[in-house]
């Protein structure tokens, strides 16, 4: 509810904006319709179908923000978002906008259209999130009913700004992608959505990675792979590892929570050979312990460190080879750091790159360190 009002606020505050500022392209308040968010589909009768989320505020005493959604179609991008006129009667406000869901099917044929759109068009801002949706429709995604807001796209962009506590997505923003493609040496990512159910309803989740070879979507990654891929990026920010460690023929389970990690990708050329070196450092707390292993202690924890960092660099190994073999394209920066810190071998590959990067071969390591245990010092015990 606080955050609600904080909206609608940020929303009033602008709409007095245009209303005072005496500047260039001022418009009366009533000929906009503030945009919280859109979707983008195939169309039906035109090639793009644009869903988008209308943010209105009621003028009563204690204003509060809701939400209405209107689809249009038109031969672009552009034409489909002034279609949006005949059906309202005003034209769209898109600086406050929050997140961009693009279907499967549009991202299969290219983002090239609308990040082109989006990038060009004097209102829109670069600072926005771009999801793709794993359903059939992007639009299904607006459709369903808010669960902590009353708009479903602020909702969406508050699962993508606390996603550094599950690092279970890659939260990408406008800006960030279109270097990503114009970028040598990078595979362009963004977060992926879906519906799943909850309490018997259909509602969004933002889970997993969307993988692109050039502009065009190509597959997924799912929450574990998201998180592994995060740590190679070195844009981890938090989340949980959860440990299964085997102690006198017993297998049971510790989560650790991760309080800050840095990953060092190095590239080593060696008689025209290239490898890349990842180096990973990253520092937990026990957040839980399933059992009465006594992993605090210092043989019990450097057990556990042992386990963590064997099954980490498992994941992050089983990655690379996946999206080597699956995909063959470089999401993880690999050329990036070659280009940047080895020109000459750069220089020799670039051309080249996507079929050296299938078969290089990469050197993980990693190094965990448990510094506490939470509030606990010793596992619970339970009487006779």
């Amino acid at each position: 509810m606080k955050r609600t009002r904080m909206l609608s606020l940020v929303i009033m505050s602008i709409l007095n904006i245009l209303l005072l500022a005496g500047c260039w392209n001022y418009r009366e308040v009533d000929q906009l319709s503030i945009v919280a968010g859109v979707a983008i589909d195939k169309g039906i009768h035109e090639k793009y179908s644009l869903s988008v989320e209308i943010a209105e505020i009621s003028g009563e005493k204690e204003s509060e923000t809701k939400s209405k959604t209107i689809t249009v179609e038109g031969k672009t991008i552009f034409d489909a978002a002034r279609n949006a006129i005949s059906f309202m009667g005003k034209k769209l406000y898109w600086s406050h906008a929050k997140v961009v869901i693009v279907s499967r099917e549009v991202a299969e044929t290219g983002l090239v259209d609308i990040l082109d759109w989006y990038n060009r068009d004097a209102e829109t801002r670069g600072d926005i999130h771009i999801l793709v949706s794993k359903g059939e429709s992007a639009k299904e995604i607006l459709s369903r009913k808010s669960t902590t807001e009353k708009v479903k796209s602020f909702e969406i962009d508050k699962m993508m700004e606390n996603q550094k506590a599950l690092s279970k997505t890659s939260p990408i923003e406008i800006w960030e992608i279109t270097n990503e493609l114009a970028a040598k040496g990078v595979g362009a990512i963004s977060a992926a959505v879906d519906l799943e159910k909850s309490d018997g309803e259909e509602v969004p989740r933002v889970l997993g990675t969307a993988v692109f070879k050039g502009n065009k979507l190509i597959g997924f990654l799912d929450a574990d792979e998201t998180k592994a891929l995060l740590f190679i990026r070195n844009k981890l920010d938090g989340g949980i590892l959860a440990e299964d460690i085997q102690m006198n023929g017993i297998v049971e389970s510790v989560s650790l929570e991760i309080f800050k990690s840095k990953t060092k990708v190095q590239p080593v050329v060696s008689n025209e050979e290239i490898k890349m070196k990842v180096s990973v450092e990253t520092t937990v707390a026990i957040d839980e312990i399933e059992g009465t292993f006594n992993v605090i202690e210092d043989e019990g924890r450097k057990k556990l460190e042992k386990f963590a960092e064997e099954s980490l660099k498992s994941q992050m190994e089983n990655l690379i080879k996946k999206v080597q073999l699956e995909y063959g394209v470089d999401i993880f920066g690999f050329g990036t750091k070659l280009r940047e810190e080895k020109p000459k071998a750069w220089e020799s590959v670039s051309s080249e790159w996507a079929n050296v990067f299938k078969d290089i071969k990469v050197d993980v390591n990693v190094k965990v360190h448990v510094k506490n245990s939470a509030m606990l010092s010793k596992p619970l015990e339970v009487g006779d």
